[in-house]
């Protein structure tokens, strides 16, 4: 048979044509891959090569930039900060606080500080709604509320805020006077402006929150900076005669009614007292006239008799012997006291009644009880 064939060297056994043996190729393809990698043959005894020596050192610089690129992809966000993912200049997604990775050169980041609170100054002049020019001045607070949308959806979020603020403040200035501006409507066109700020950003989505808008003392341009201030001052003035003005009527008027108040119940019980006299009198006659009809002379006598009682028993009296030619000692300074004393408690009550007067009329040492004078017509 051919293959039975050992003169022609196709014995199986013995050949040297025989199929090579498995694990002698493993062993080969092993060698073979040392050599590529180290250079050189792996025998026993002999010493590294240089070129050994070259793939040893390949090695270990891959292995070195493959840890330094690993590295470098680790970052920390810190708690008031969020970071942006960026994958070939395309957003990826929004990441907080914390420790995160991204494979460098193919991704990057945006790390910005969301909870800090920015602010610029913003100031021009512009018409008030009664066609006044004033300078106006404010500073807007305002910080990051949304990352992505500060990133993407606006080029320039400083410059379009310095812009609605215009814009807004404009509107706002344009709908109030002059007088409101720069005294006590501070506060509110403020407020407004704020307001309307805010309703212009919204629908651009810039990211941006208003944290609050602090307006500036408005002013008047240069040329009439005088005039105003002598208006202010005016109306500063105004307001405080009227602040005195009010003080005072506050005081004055809680006393004067509660004269009134007494002064009329004291009327009342007087009128009372005066119908209840008079009807007694009168029930007095009426009892006496039946027997007035009997004896007219002795009634007329009798009710003569209970004046004169009723007369001379209030004041003081003297009586007389005009017969006796006798010197009389009248005891005038008795009769003085007594006459004296009505006079002296009526002069007491006029004396408090113009202190008190006295008292309210001053109001910031000036005197109220002075005669005002005024033109009146012919």
């Amino acid at each position: 048979m051919g293959w039975n064939e050992p003169e022609k060297g196709k014995d199986p056994w013995k050949g040297k044509n025989q199929p090579p043996d498995l694990d002698e190729a493993l062993k080969r393809a092993h060698a073979k891959l040392k050599k590529m990698i180290f250079g050189g043959s792996n025998k026993p005894g002999n010493e590294p090569t240089k070129k050994s020596n070259g793939g040893l050192i390949a090695i270990a610089v891959i292995s070195a930039a493959f840890i330094l690129w690993v590295l470098s992809g680790i970052f920390i966000v810190d708690p008031a900060e969020q970071a942006v993912i960026l994958r070939f200049g395309k957003y990826v997604e929004t990441v907080g606080p914390g420790p995160h990775w991204i494979p460098r050169i193919l991704s990057s980041k945006v790390i910005l500080n969301v909870d800090r609170v920015l602010d610029y100054s913003y100031s021009a002049q512009m018409l008030t709604s009664d066609e006044n020019l004033v300078s106006v001045s404010l500073a807007v607070q305002y910080r990051i509320g949304d990352l992505k949308e500060y990133l993407f959806n606006v080029a320039n979020p400083e410059e379009s805020l310095q812009q609605a603020t215009s814009s807004a403040l404009r509107q706002v200035v344009g709908t109030t006077t002059l007088d409101q501006m720069i005294t006590e409507g501070r506060e509110v066109w403020g407020n407004q402006v704020q307001e309307t700020l805010i309703k212009i950003l919204n629908p651009y989505n810039t990211g941006i929150v208003i944290v609050n808008v602090a307006p500036q003392p408005a002013r008047a341009p240069e040329s009439v900076q005088d005039a105003f201030d002598d208006a202010i001052k005016a109306q500063e003035d105004e307001k405080r005669f009227k602040e005195q003005a009010y003080a005072y009527a506050a005081k004055v008027v809680p006393i004067a009614e509660g004269k009134a108040s007494r002064i009329q119940q004291e009327a009342e019980a007087y009128s009372k007292q005066i119908v209840l006299n008079a009807q007694g009198e009168v029930a007095e006659f009426l009892a006496l006239l039946p027997q007035y009809t009997i004896a007219p002379k002795i009634m007329a006598e009798r009710m003569y008799l209970d004046t004169m009682q009723k007369v001379l028993n209030k004041s003081s009296k003297i009586i007389v012997d005009s017969k006796s030619g006798n010197l009389l000692y009248l005891p005038l300074d008795k009769l003085f006291e007594k006459s004296s004393i009505p006079m002296e408690t009526a002069k007491n009550s006029k004396a408090e009644s113009d202190e008190s007067i006295e008292a309210e009329s001053l109001v910031d040492g000036r005197d109220l009880t002075r005669p005002v004078y005024r033109q009146g017509r012919n």
